[in-house]
């Protein structure tokens, strides 16, 4: 079943959107659009605001990373070869659904 995007939705991600993809159903907030650290929490808090989405039972670490020092972190994975965190993929369509049910989990 294809969902109809929220223009709206569109119109929010356009203000954080810092690279040329397209924006469709598919596109991953972090993954593809490089949203993370304090612009993912502003953009999820402008998000639950506008669509009245209840976002209590999002883990947002599951999701992006935190916007700090990187390099201190690479340094220890690449001294003892533990591989980087792997971030759960946060859809456009993930959010449209959230705006049809009031909530994302």
């Amino acid at each position: 079943m294809v969902q109809i995007m929220d223009t709206r939705l569109i119109d929010l991600l356009q203000e954080y959107n810092s690279t040329d993809k397209a924006l469709d159903e598919n596109v991953r907030l972090y993954h593809d659009l490089n949203i993370y650290g304090d612009d993912a929490i502003e953009l999820l808090n402008c998000f639950e605001e506008q669509f009245k989405v209840d976002l209590s039972r999002f883990c947002f670490t599951d999701y992006f990373p935190s916007e700090g020092d990187w390099i201190l972190p690479s340094l220890f994975r690449f001294l003892t070869g533990k591989k980087p965190k792997e971030y759960k993929q946060l859809t456009l369509s993930d959010l449209n659904k959230a705006i049809n049910i009031s909530y994302l989990e």
